[in-house]
């Protein structure tokens, strides 16, 4: 007998309440479904789709899962949503280990997107003043930054009259490899202090 989409969602409901509230959102070409904004399944067509995440993605592939394909202006687009079938929907307790498991690792993957630094002033040592002074003179993203090098980018901000100091130089390096400055590799601090005093001299 075909379970109807009524208890299915019903079913997805009862499972996920224990992680909280279900809400939905139009995505896709369907609904999204998330809980405290972590997506972890769609459904299209009468359809319910688990994302695959880490080692899960091979899992639902192995069980025949079909990922999900969307048409985006007439472009196939596949997806990591695998669609539940009906011998999974059949076997309660793998329904809910694959529920569970798309929910957690969506949580882990959502985390660890949240922790990555966005913009430049996200990155340690920085802020908005100084991030404004950065596009001032052409790096509007961390990537072009991280290219660029600190030393680079110093020579450009020191362009502009009395922004230049070892700690301005120090501030950019531990940016870019993620600490403060206080706590740069010794090495490298030393590298970008002597860097520095070299410079000094040369200026006068």
């Amino acid at each position: 007998m075909s379970i109807l989409p009524e208890q299915r969602k019903a079913h997805l409901l009862s499972r996920v309440a224990e992680y909280g509230k279900l809400s939905k959102k139009s995505q896709f070409g369907g609904y999204s479904l998330m809980v405290d904004e972590v997506i972890f399944a769609i459904t299209a067509d009468n359809e319910f789709y688990l994302k695959g995440s880490g080692f899960v993605e091979t899992l639902y592939k192995a069980n025949n899962m079909d990922a999900y394909v969307y048409l985006k202006k007439g472009i196939p687009i596949t997806l990591r949503y695998y669609r539940i079938t009906q011998a999974i929907w059949h076997n309660s307790a793998k329904l809910n280990q694959y529920i569970d498991f798309a929910y957690h690792y969506s949580t882990q993957e959502f985390l660890g997107q949240q922790k990555q630094p966005r913009r430049i002033k996200d990155l340690p040592n920085l802020g908005i003043a100084l991030e404004k002074k950065l596009n001032q003179v052409g790096i509007n993203r961390i990537e072009e930054l991280r290219t660029i090098g600190a030393k680079a980018c110093y020579l450009k901000l020191i362009a502009q009259p009395k922004q230049g100091n070892s700690d301005l130089l120090l501030a950019l390096a531990g940016a870019i490899v993620g600490c403060h400055r206080s706590v740069l590799p010794n090495q490298l601090k030393m590298e970008l202090l002597n860097w520095y005093k070299e410079l000094s001299v040369k200026s006068y």
